[in-house]
């Protein structure tokens, strides 16, 4: 028998277009309430558009503060919570993975950070501002001819201005690494996302990249400070800390779910890397959340 997850998976099954859009300071639409306060995790992109004020957020165990002209994106999957709010001007949007294209799904896969994260200029929090106030005005607007088309067409423009911003800000910070470096890097880390519960080695990407292992390797080092193992490892235990905090599956269960087909060796690498072994991890995880 499954046994019930204790966190919510919220999903936009029941959303209009695949797409959910509010200002700050207005009352949650009807049919779409729920607590964000405690940890959930979605199936689909969730922006924060921070124009003025200050909101404090968990997303996968690390906290992420958001403050005048920031703009934040998590992907579907992660696990998060509001724990502080004080904000004054700016928008909720999320939206499901299925309206945007397939470029724009590779180059958010490709981003370096687990969360975009960007500060602003005036200019550009201008520029955002007037995508996301037309694109409410459409969402709204049942008469609107063509809404679902209009709707799903702005926010996959919004979502390139998004990544644009980023992106932007990303190279400033990678100028000394050569063009092709930073491909190689960005292409691991999409196929990382996508593929760590059954890609555990090195050896295993670098295949399918068709480089060498010692390349890929001193190509990300050399791009990230880390190699190849330590995020392959990290994401292997976000996913691992996601589960034993949030579900009532069993350790050897969630084992399974990552692809280890030896549960014992899940232990001793979750022991090895956290310090804490996963049934520790579990307990203290309920303390701190009283879930």
């Amino acid at each position: 028998m499954r046994k019930k997850e204790k966190i919510p998976v919220h999903s936009m099954d029941d959303w209009f277009s695949g797409i959910y859009i509010k200002p700050f300071g207005t009352e949650t639409l009807p049919g779409h309430t729920y607590e964000i306060s405690k940890p959930h995790r979605h199936d689909f992109y969730y922006c924060v558009l921070s124009a003025k004020g200050e909101m404090e957020l968990e997303v996968d165990f690390e906290k992420v503060v958001l403050t005048d002209q920031t703009l934040f994106l998590s992907y579907p999957g992660q696990i998060h919570q509001i724990n502080s709010a004080r904000t004054e001007k700016g928008w909720f949007l999320a939206f499901d993975p299925a309206i945007i294209d397939e470029q724009l799904k590779n180059i958010l896969d490709q981003c370096l950070s687990q969360v975009i994260l960007v500060t602003l200029s005036s200019e550009q929090i201008s520029v955002f501002s007037s995508f996301i106030k037309h694109l409410y005005a459409v969402y709204t607007n049942q008469e609107q001819l063509f809404r679902q088309t209009i709707t799903q067409s702005i926010v996959t423009a919004l979502v390139y201005q998004l990544a644009s911003a980023y992106l932007s800000a990303e190279q400033l910070n990678l100028v000394k690494n050569s063009a092709r470096s930073i491909e190689i890097t960005k292409t691991f880390k999409q196929m990382l996302r996508r593929n760590f519960k059954s890609m555990k080695r090195p050896s295993a990407f670098a295949a399918k990249m068709n480089i060498s292992v010692s390349h890929l390797n001193d190509t990300v080092r050399s791009v990230t400070g880390f190699p190849v193992t330590y995020y392959i490892q990290q994401e292997i235990m976000r996913e691992a800390k996601r589960l034993l905090c949030y579900s009532a599956l069993t350790v050897k269960e969630i084992a399974h779910i990552l692809g280890f087909e030896d549960s014992q060796y899940f232990n001793r690498l979750f022991s090895k890397l956290m310090g804490i072994s996963p049934g520790e991890f579990r307990k203290k995880s309920e303390t701190s959340y009283h879930l």
